[in-house]
């Protein structure tokens, strides 16, 4: 099994547009997140959750990408995937690092180290943001445009 999965990753790291993470994360708000609050709030009349849509909004940000190789519904979308720094599959205590830890955060500077994190995002030649800094990981596109060499490490 090991070898198939090395076989389906390209030897190169080629980083997902900040545009493509743009879009997978737009599109995991509006086919997970909207839904669940909007369940929440008619069933319980609060936007902010009940154990169950919070149990299903943890699996869905911490294990799904776990068990499908760094995926989730908008990153498959958008043709892009998390992988560890080294191009293995991520774990759970990365992805509770990556997707627990640092957007509390976020939340407490009221929103400053996220738009630290954009900037990073745009101007780093990785395009690692804050959270994929401090969970050792990165976000790579699918594909390998035909001019770079399978053999060629692109990656810094």
């Amino acid at each position: 099994m090991d070898e198939m999965k090395k076989q389906r990753r390209p030897s190169v790291q080629v980083y997902a547009t900040v545009w493509q993470r743009a879009l997978a994360m737009i599109v995991d708000l509006v086919v997970v997140t909207v839904p669940l609050s909007v369940i929440s709030y008619l069933i319980i009349g609060n936007w902010m959750g009940d154990w169950i849509t919070i149990a299903i909004e943890v699996f869905y940000w911490l294990i799904i990408p776990v068990l499908t190789g760094g995926y989730t519904i908008g990153k498959w979308m958008a043709g892009i995937r998390i992988e560890m720094r080294s191009g293995t599959d991520p774990g759970v205590l990365c992805m509770f690092f990556r997707y627990g830890i640092v957007p509390f955060f976020y939340l407490i500077s009221f929103g400053v180290l996220f738009l630290v994190s954009v900037g990073m995002m745009m101007i780093r030649p990785d395009r690692k943001t804050l959270h994929d800094v401090i969970a050792n990981t990165v976000v790579v596109k699918n594909t390998v445009p035909k001019y770079v060499l399978q053999n060629t490490k692109v990656s810094a």
